[in-house]
């Protein structure tokens, strides 16, 4: 962010033989250019302790090298003014690699992995962060030996971000609409330049948010939140769940819901319990049968008059289901998943609970079908299924029943 604390300004009379050098309508443009930068000035500066922010997320997954069409809302000038946007992206890398020397003499090789990660839109000037290669290891090997190494952490919550003091673009209605690129690189070399044969696998989780910095009028960002959650429980229902500490006597929270990130309505209201320094807290939001696209969630605290707000949580869920087939259903001890697309594709696939608890996980490569068998004994019921496909980053949901009986 540009901070502009001393602004000084100089009128410098120029002596000239020309009585009409300097215009009337000249100086008033400047005199009117002056006041609005002295008035943005002090605005700023009775801004300084009264910051908030409001920032939206999302989570990605990529096995090395995706582009993730992202859209977030734009900011509504109503909500305050605008100072400035940070685009950031946290990733968290896994790396394992086979290397195997397919020269008829002794070579050595040296390994080294580097990430860039690059943000881009029409509303501003694309950024590029490149961590440069790091060195692996350096491996002789004899003519057919083979060195490989098992996942262990390339990047541990890695830190790209930019700071955009430009925010006319991003104020309004709508959208806005970034392209993320997540590129983990190889550089494999050797001095004799010997063959060889070499596979890498990489998993890599990623945190992509949008923050807006603000001046804000009325309620306070809340600092006593230590956790603040909202996921797709089950088809139609989001998850909602948080912790605070050192509660406000009489204090009320509520669940404000959005279709577009801005306008924010009470669905539901709870009282704190505020008997213990640390309380959780859990809420389920069904939504109308036929919804789609994304929703948004914030807390909104009431501490008998003042007011403070979470940050901004965002679920996506999709409507079509038709190419998703799960059989057999009801099922005993597995089940298999077809999801309807011609090409193979990368999934991840969830079975939870009724009450939404994570029972399994898999995920599946460059896979058309899926067989899941379940890894426990499970009881009959109804159980939720969680399918997300990792390359276009969309959730589908369906549900399937166990029997309990072989």
């Amino acid at each position: 962010m540009n901070k502009i604390n001393n602004v000084r300004f100089e009128f410098i009379y120029l002596k000239s033989n020309n009585p009409r050098r300097m215009k009337p309508r000249s100086i008033h443009f400047i005199m009117v250019l002056c006041l609005a930068l002295f008035l943005h000035t002090t605005s700023l500066a009775q801004c300084t302790n009264n910051l908030g922010t409001r920032t939206y997320d999302t989570s990605l997954a990529s096995n090395g090298f995706n582009i993730f069409s992202l859209s977030f809302p734009k900011w509504s000038p109503d909500s305050g003014l605008l100072v400035s946007v940070k685009l950031a992206v946290e990733v968290s890398s896994q790396y394992s690699f086979t290397l195997r020397n397919a020269d008829l003499q002794a070579a050595t090789y040296q390994l080294s992995v580097g990430q860039q990660d690059m943000f881009s839109s029409s509303l501003m000037t694309p950024f590029t962060n490149l961590t440069p290669p790091q060195l692996i290891g350096s491996y002789p090997l004899l003519p057919g030996q083979t060195v490989s190494q098992g996942p262990f952490t390339f990047l541990d919550k890695h830190v790209s971000s930019d700071s955009i003091t430009t925010v006319a673009p991003f104020l309004g209605g709508g959208t806005v609409d970034i392209s993320y690129m997540s590129f983990t690189y190889t550089n494999l070399s050797t001095i004799n330049n010997a063959t060889y044969y070499f596979g890498a696998t990489i998993a890599n989780t990623m945190r992509f948010s949008l923050q807006y910095l603000y001046c804000r009028s009325g309620g306070v960002l809340a600092t006593n939140l230590t956790r603040w959650a909202a996921e797709l429980q089950a088809p139609r229902t989001a998850r909602l769940e948080w912790s605070a500490v050192n509660e406000v006597p009489g204090r009320w929270y509520y669940i404000q819901r959005s279709s577009d990130g801005v306008n924010f309505t009470d669905i539901a209201s709870l009282p704190a319990k505020a008997d213990n320094p640390a309380q959780d807290y859990a809420w389920s939001d069904v939504l109308p049968d036929g919804s789609a696209g994304n929703f948004y969630y914030r807390l909104k605290m009431d501490d008998q008059g003042t007011l403070s707000y979470s940050a901004v949580r965002q679920i996506s869920l999709t409507n079509d289901l038709q190419g998703l087939r799960v059989y057999p259903n009801p099922a005993v001890d597995f089940i298999d998943i077809n999801p309807g697309q011609a090409t193979a594709g990368n999934w991840q696939v969830d079975i939870l609970s009724a009450n939404g608890s994570l029972i399994q996980r898999m995920t599946f490569a460059q896979a058309r079908t899926m067989h899941l068998p379940f890894r426990t004994k499970m009881s009959a019921g109804t159980y939720f299924l969680r399918v997300l496909d990792l390359r276009g980053q969309k959730s589908f949901t369906s549900s399937f029943i166990v029997t309990g009986t072989n």
